[in-house]
């Protein structure tokens, strides 16, 4: 389905034709008042972007083509056909600039385009657009692969009917299907706006839609309008087709065949100022062409590219051939065997023809403006993976060749001065070289003064403005952007951007959702979203927004990351070392670029050959990134001791502020580098230029009490830096966590409880404060309201794992014993390496062994009990054991030492066991366990524990050798407390104290 618009213009004179029989060929064109007749035929199916992608816009081109070839006599040296790869804007546009030059008094002259078009706001009023095959798919027309309606209708038309020429222009650019319809359909009434004292013939009326067929592999429109001009639509055969009639034609087969196929409406219009007028005559005495025979040869000219200009790759000559191969590998210009070079030396020798010249100058500005259009276009797109500065600086260099070559009237030259500004601008962008910004600007600046209407120069002045944190400036550029094409998400997102740089999450989260409702891409609009609600603790609703991309994009490497380090902020480790691997598989450079190179390499415990290779290569890739030389200092200040390497650090510290003065942690790191190089009131003062060139930035205040809390135990100044943070940004939770951490160590829990309160009030859906909420409570002991708090962050977030970790805690110093399980259980899924459950485990080890001196001993088997069940290793089992032995129950402690014997891993830990198994076989009465168990024993241990020796003899009734063993035992043992600790009370009542 497409919507096609013809568009019949004579601007001085009704077009008249030759006399003839209905499907005849056309009289010659040589009588005295008929001069000659010249053609440019554009057909576009196979759009660089998918979105613009049709399906017979090029066969409609083609068919019209061959109707003007065989019927209307066209000379073919007069006719120039261009479709799909060769339609790109800058060869339409040449061929255009070619026809006003060349047309002459009494010329006819047919342009032909069936494609894409469009409409757009142009500050309040409507501009059309025809658009070529190099266009973007996001309305930001005015950045090339397009041909403005109004420059075609004043430069060309208006110029050439001037010269009292006929023009016939057929417009089949309005197609069904395309992304934007609702510009399509406007886009007929700017037409007949424009072209007010044209004749026109539209395929549909406003609202409407054109259609087309796979049986017939046209639109309806144009198939009916050639069958129509060749003599159908004469329905009284009087060899004449007159306004109505073709009016009537077109009506009778498009809106009955329409209506009946689809049940929509298609109402061609024909609008003149006389309708019974001749349009077309027909000479009965030429001999009949049939539509049939037109329509079947368009599979002879199927594979035509381009005609009209000399097709360089059939040329023969040596200087051609050459050309062609340079062209092939790519290599334009900056050496002698560069196409550039052979053309110059083609031009100055005068060995090839004009025409062949011109060829090569024109193939040579097409493949440089293409490589440069198409970057553009990626930037427009919103393309999160845009290529290194170093690229745009090379299109950018591109354009300034085209220029070179192009004459200085080229209806495209300013559009490439344009696009040059902007490359090279972008270069600037894309480096984040600060001390260039100024130049960037000086470019944007320019290039929006000769394109005014650029939403993708002012785009790009936002973002200069937005790195330099001058926000009001940004906000300006992305609004004039967002007003120029309301359509674009790339603008939209921006201002959202800007708007969260300065942490105002609720008018920022209107733009990133306004952005959503925008067609196109929305992988930046859930990235953003995301991050917003990172940033408040809302980490459901983010990971809700980074899944999003993940169904489309599902190896969408900064989503996965962001859902890594989401996951990781939630303590669900496993989660976040699958998330993490699976981004590098996709993305190594971004992932790591989102993870951050230095974090990367402390995280991954990097060697450091391996880590030095990799900061050193981020610096050679981007030399103007002030991160990469703060990295590099980062890794040096934590992983050396060495004066000279913590002097090295310091210098690339200052190379770092002097590329971005406005990179706040490159003056913190830089403090604490002055600290352990005894510079204190260097490091102070760096802290302070930190916040003096981020005085709204949240992070400088919270860079600066973290020192003063940690580096100089200064906890006073260290609340009122934290307190400023988060009064600049009232969502910065790392600074919510300092303070409370801080209050609670002071016993000011009621100022935790009322910050969290304030917090609260604002948001009651944030996990991370409930958890906060929860320590402070733990910290004065009310656990009761420290597991409800925690309970409080599950119901929030029930995959929150540090909420299961400290309810755990929590629910242990209740007595909760089975509750504690189940949450400790659940926070050590998330735990890929084991370390969570060896570390739950170890902590209630600990307790246990407290309760067995302040608590009781019931509660003391539980947590034995509990530490075994959630890390079943050697240690946890042979505590439980142990317990259960000196506590009178050596069935259960010989059977549960069986199982912990096959979990042994070093002989150490199968000597402790064994041990454990003879003493509780023995007062279990397994004697011929305990004999197995003690001979391996000794087979492991030459050198065994002699009481325990003495008591097994005893056990067997050797008293004479168990009492020689026992004698060599040092006596201070056998009269303390600690003999309790080791055996029970049966077996030293009945083997050691009463053998």
């Amino acid at each position: 389905m497409r919507c096609v618009v013809l568009f019949i213009c004579c601007f001085f004179q009704v077009v008249t034709f030759a006399q003839g029989k209905r499907g005849a060929i056309g009289e010659s064109t040589e009588s005295k008042n008929i001069g000659k007749k010249h053609a440019l035929i554009v057909g576009i199916s196979d759009y660089q972007e998918d979105k613009l992608k049709l399906n017979y816009a090029h066969n409609d081109a083609l068919l019209f083509n061959d109707y003007l070839k065989r019927v209307e006599n066209v000379p073919e040296e007069n006719m120039v056909l261009l479709t799909n790869e060769d339609a790109v804007a800058i060869n339409i546009l040449r061929e255009l600039k070619k026809l006003l030059n060349t047309v002459e008094t009494d010329d006819t002259v047919y342009i032909y385009f069936a494609g894409h078009g469009d409409v757009v706001d142009d500050f309040g009023e409507k501009a059309g657009f025809l658009l070529a095959a190099d266009a973007n798919a996001n309305q930001e027309y005015y950045a090339g692969g397009s041909i403005p309606l109004a420059l075609l209708n004043n430069r060309v038309i208006g110029n050439i009917t001037s010269k009292n020429a006929q023009v016939i222009l057929i417009l089949d650019a309005c197609r069904s299907g395309f992304i934007f319809e609702e510009g399509t359909q406007k886009n007929m009434g700017t037409i007949q706006a424009m072209f007010e004292n044209a004749t026109k013939i539209l395929s549909c009326g406003p609202n409407e839609l054109s259609y087309e067929d796979s049986a017939i592999k046209h639109g309806y429109f144009t198939y009916y309008l050639v069958k129509g001009l060749m003599g159908n639509a004469d329905t009284n055969t009087d060899n004449n087709v007159i306004y109505r009639e073709i009016d009537d034609y077109l009506y009778e087969n498009v809106y009955n065949t329409v209506s009946k196929k689809y049940s929509q409406n298609q109402t061609p219009v024909v609008r003149t100022s006389n309708d019974r007028a001749v349009f077309k005559a027909i000479n009965p005495n030429n001999p009949v062409l049939a539509f049939e025979v037109v329509e079947s040869e368009l599979s002879k000219i199927e594979g035509y590219a381009s005609r009209g200009s000399v097709n360089l790759n059939t040329e023969k000559a040596p200087e051609i051939l050459a050309f062609s191969k340079a062209i092939q590998a790519k290599n334009y210009y900056g050496r002698p065997s560069s196409a550039l070079e052979l053309y110059k030396k083609a031009k100055a020798s005068k060995s090839v023809s004009e025409k062949v010249l011109e060829s090569m100058q024109y193939k040579l500005i097409k493949e440089l403006s293409a490589s440069a259009q198409k970057l553009i276009n990626q930037y427009i797109s919103g393309d999160t993976k845009l290529p290194s500065s170093r690229e745009f600086s090379k299109q950018a260099q591109h354009l300034e060749i085209c220029l070179e070559l192009m004459d200085h009237d080229d209806f495209f030259r300013e559009q490439i001065q344009v696009n040059q500004l902007v490359l090279d601008a972008y270069a600037i962008i894309r480096s984040k070289n600060f001390p260039a910004y100024s130049i960037a600007k000086r470019k944007l600046k320019s290039a929006v003064t000769m394109q005014p209407r650029g939403a993708y120069i002012h785009n790009a002045l936002g973002l200069v403005y937005n790195s330099e944190a001058v926000y009001d400036s940004a906000h300006y550029h992305f609004k004039e952007a967002n007003k120029l094409i309301g359509t674009w998400s790339n603008p939209v997102n921006n201002l959202g951007e800007n708007l969260l740089d300065q942490y105002k999450y609720d008018d920022a989260k209107q733009f990133f959702d306004t952005s959503l409702g925008l067609k196109g891409s929305n992988t930046e609009a859930n990235l953003r979203l995301g991050d917003l609600n990172v940033s408040q603790g809302k980490y459901q609703q983010a990971e809700v927004y980074y899944k999003t991309i993940l169904k489309t994009h599902p190896n969408h490497a900064i989503a996965l990351q962001k859902l890594s380090a989401l996951e990781k902020l939630k303590g669900n480790a496993a989660l976040s070392v699958g998330y993490h691997n699976q981004a590098i598989q996709a993305d190594s450079i971004n992932t790591i670029t989102e993870y951050g190179l230095f974090n990367y390499i402390q995280d991954h415990d990097l060697n450091p050959k391996t880590a030095e290779t990799l900061l050193l290569n981020a610096i050679d890739r981007n030399p103007d990134d002030a991160s990469s030389y703060t990295d590099y200092a980062d890794y040096l200040r934590v992983n050396n001791r060495k004066r000279t390497r913590l002097l090295l650090a310091d210098s690339l510290y200052k190379i770092a502020i002097n590329k971005n003065p406005l990179h706040a942690w490159t003056y913190a790191g830089h403090g604490w580098l002055l600290r352990n190089l005894r510079q204190p009131a260097e490091a102070k003062l760096s802290f302070e230029t930190g916040i003096s060139k981020n005085p709204n930035n949240a992070k400088a205040y919270y860079y600066y009490g973290n020192y003063l809390n940690e580096g100089i135990k200064d906890p006073r100044n260290a609340e009122i830096n934290y307190l400023k943070a988060v009064e600049k940004n009232p969502y910065y939770l790392p600074a919510y966590s300092k303070l409370i951490n801080l209050y609670n160590e002071q016993n000011q829990q009621e100022k935790s409880i009322k910050l969290l309160n304030t917090l609260l009030a604002k948001n009651a859906q944030i996990p991370d404060v409930y958890n906060l909420l929860g320590q402070t409570y733990v910290s004065n002991g009310a656990f009761t309201k420290a597991i409800e708090a925690y309970k409080q962050a599950l119901r929030i977030d029930g995959s929150y794992s540090n909420g299961y970790t400290n309810l755990g805690y929590s629910e242990l110093q209740m007595n909760q014993f089975d509750d504690a399980k189940e949450h400790y259980l659940k926070a050590t899924v998330s735990d890929p390496f084991k370390n969570k459950k060896s570390d739950i485990a170890t902590f209630m080890l600990t307790t246990a062994r407290n309760k067995l001196k302040f608590g009781t001993p019931a509660e003391a088997k539980e947590l034995f009990r509990l530490a075994s069940e959630i890390n079943p290793s050697t240690e946890t089992e042979l505590a439980y054991s142990e317990f259960l032995y000196l506590h009178n129950e050596p069935e259960l402690a010989f059977n549960n030492s069986e199982k912990t014997l096959k979990l042994c891993e070093t002989k150490t830990d199968q000597i402790s066991v064994l041990e454990i198994l003879v003493k509780t076989g023995i007062d279990a009465s397994k004697t011929q366990e305990v004999d197995s168990y003690f001979g391996q024993l000794m087979n492991l241990n030459s050198n065994p524990n002699l009481l325990l020796a003495s008591v097994y003899f005893a056990f067997k009734g050797d008293r004479n050798k168990s009492y020689a063993l026992k004698s060599k035992t040092n006596p201070m043992l056998l009269r303390s407390n600690k003999l309790k600790e080791l055996y029970s009370g049966s077996t030293i009542r009945n083997y050691i104290l009463g053998n």
